[in-house]
């Protein structure tokens, strides 16, 4: 399993905070099931430690790591406290240097959504605009947009499709492989 712990001082929302993001109570523990993503997250409360520990499988999808990721940051703008996500250590940045659940997750799925547009580079994909296609052919080359902080966005890419090169742009494109040849 993998575990964030949050430790805090006097009062705090634990209660609320984890009742918000839909976790329920059982048995002691605070035990979240998304039916959806198909995961399960616990947290227990020890209020003489003053430590919430949350924990989750090391067997997920990158989805739902995604989703972990988004509650463990809903749950520390709730609460105030000290995060120590060394227990749940998700992979490496280009550095070397190590990426977490919460501590590093930008600049890890920035280098990972750069690294799968590298390697669509020669295969044949479909460019969604909000969700519309707008474009399909062989990938050329992708542009992401550098003044997004937060996301990796990309909002440039070049095909070659049936009619020839062609250069496609919007404020977040999706390119989705094929699959095919």
């Amino acid at each position: 399993m993998l575990e964030v712990t949050f430790t805090y001082e006097g009062e705090q929302p634990i209660f609320e905070t984890l009742r918000l993001l839909n976790f329920k109570y059982i048995d002691g523990i605070y035990v979240l099931k998304n039916k959806e993503l198909q995961y399960t997250i616990t947290a227990e409360n020890n209020a003489t430690a003053k430590k919430l520990v949350v924990e989750f499988s090391k067997e997920l999808s990158f989805e739902q790591y995604k989703h972990i990721h988004k509650i463990i940051k809903a749950i520390s703008e709730n609460i105030v406290a000290d995060l120590d996500d060394h227990l749940a250590l998700m992979g490496y940045l280009e550095d070397g240097s190590e990426a977490y659940i919460y501590h590093g997750w930008n600049q890890w799925l920035k280098f990972l959504e750069a690294a799968k547009h590298v390697s669509m580079e020669g295969q044949k994909v479909q460019v969604y605009d909000n969700q519309l296609l707008i474009a399909e052919g062989i990938l050329v080359d992708a542009v992401k947009n550098e003044a997004s902080n937060d996301d990796f966005k990309v909002i440039q890419c070049t095909l070659i499709s049936k009619d020839g090169e062609k250069s496609v742009m919007g404020e977040d494109l999706k390119i989705i492989p094929t699959g095919e040849f």
